[in-house]
């Protein structure tokens, strides 16, 4: 009777100590445990550069000059763990080599890009807007197509010279490289000498960004172009609405008017009544969620 009790206490002890255990290590893991404290996050910072044209700038937009880069600022907060930091170097009616020459420079800009972990550059709508206008008089599309050829090669090299030189400040930040857009399609839909031309341009700046390292291309072409009317009934129904300007030369004083004019009215839901040229706010988002979509195929920044 003694060895039956003395064996029982020590089964009752073992019993004890094991439930105890057991309950300690579920309170450890219960999800409901207010009381265990979890790590705090650490918000990695970021540091966006834009550098480049008026697309830059952020002409268009009620006049605020911000563009972009405050929606792009706003997404990158909503779906990483990040604290984004912008700085933009745009102006307007810059061409390529005339942003180059201040990537070169420019002591402010060349100290933001060594510091940069996305470097976004706009640039070629006015180098095509100036070799353009240059062969206003040209009549058919094979003598365009011979008066664009050199200016098609000396572009690609000044863009080429722009992407290296920002590499040079900065050899580990990622580059995303814009592409340009027609902003007088919707009212022009037939005019194949300017969509001819906008294609072109956003071809070169597409084979220099995938020529070079760490370098992206960001595609606005068709979205900003086309503004609303994306699908093919739509636009069916647009070249119908425009068959008043049914050549595929457009009189470049009706282009002129166009953008001159200040009615208030613009036909693409992207771009602004301000010029009828650069984009208004939704647009601008077109070009920040683009941008965002294509730093998201590129990053490894922990997303909420």
């Amino acid at each position: 009777m003694r060895r039956f009790l003395k064996w029982f206490s020590w089964l009752l002890i073992v019993i004890i100590v094991i439930g105890g255990g057991w309950l300690w290590l579920q309170h450890q893991s219960d999800p409901e445990d207010t009381t265990q404290q979890r790590k705090p996050i650490i918000l990695k910072t970021v540091r966006v550069v834009g550098v480049g044209d008026s697309l830059t700038q952020g002409i268009g937009y009620d006049n605020d000059h911000q563009g972009y880069l405050p929606i792009l600022k706003q997404q990158l907060k909503r779906d990483y763990y990040v604290k984004p930091r912008t700085a933009n170097f745009g102006i307007g009616g810059e061409r390529s080599d005339q942003i180059d020459r201040r990537v070169q420079t420019n002591k402010k800009l060349r100290r933001s890009l060594r510091r940069a972990d996305v470097i976004a550059l706009t640039a070629g709508g006015n180098d095509l807007l100036q070799s353009l206008e240059k062969n206003i008089m040209v009549n058919s599309n094979a003598q365009m197509a011979q008066k664009m050829a050199p200016l098609k090669t000396k572009y690609q090299q000044k863009l080429t010279q722009l992407i290296a030189d920002v590499r040079e400040v900065n050899p580990h930040a990622q580059i995303y490289l814009f592409g340009i857009y027609n902003p007088v399609y919707v009212y022009f839909t037939n005019a194949t000498m300017i969509s001819s031309a906008v294609n072109q341009w956003n071809q070169i700046n597409r084979q220099v960004a995938e020529s070079q390292s760490q370098t992206h291309f960001v595609n606005v072409n068709s979205t900003l172009s086309h503004g609303q009317y994306q699908t093919a009934s739509a636009q069916a129904k647009l070249r119908t609405e425009n068959q008043q300007n049914d050549e595929d030369f457009v009189d470049p004083s009706k282009v002129e008017k166009l953008l001159q004019t200040q009615n208030k009215s613009e036909k693409n839901a992207y771009l602004s009544t301000e010029d009828h040229f650069h984009p208004n706010k939704k647009g601008y988002n077109v070009m920040a969620t683009k941008l965002g979509n294509e730093i998201q195929n590129n990053v490894n920044w922990h997303k909420r």
